[in-house]
């Protein structure tokens, strides 16, 4: 995985700061908005979009919040596994809690 900010540190700031601004709106159960977000700063992560260090994982764990509280269960799933795949640490439990239990209750 790269280091967006080695690239393009200001960038890299601009896509924390944005996804730092969903995370807001989805602790305030402002999901939708929170989405909204999200894909501001998906749509501006530089190609390939899910090989950035650090950017990549969270992004995809925030998709996954949002969309697990609007009941989007599917949806939640499909960004459960990006959060797996490019997680930074082989300890990191979270995106299989997150995957188990989207998997769950889609039955």
């Amino acid at each position: 995985m790269k280091e967006l900010s080695q690239v393009n540190a200001d960038l890299e700031n601009r896509i924390i700061g944005i996804i730092t601004e969903g995370n807001e709106c989805d602790d305030n159960k402002e999901f939708k908005a929170a989405i909204d977000k999200y894909d501001e700063a998906y749509n501006i992560l530089p190609e390939p979009k899910f090989e950035w260090e650090m950017l990549s994982a969270w992004l995809g764990g925030s998709y996954f919040n949002a969309y697990f509280s609007l009941g989007n269960f599917a949806e939640a799933k499909h960004w459960a596994v990006i959060e797996l795949k490019y997680k930074s640490s082989d300890i990191d439990v979270g995106p299989l809690m997150d995957i188990g239990m989207a998997s769950y209750e889609l039955g």
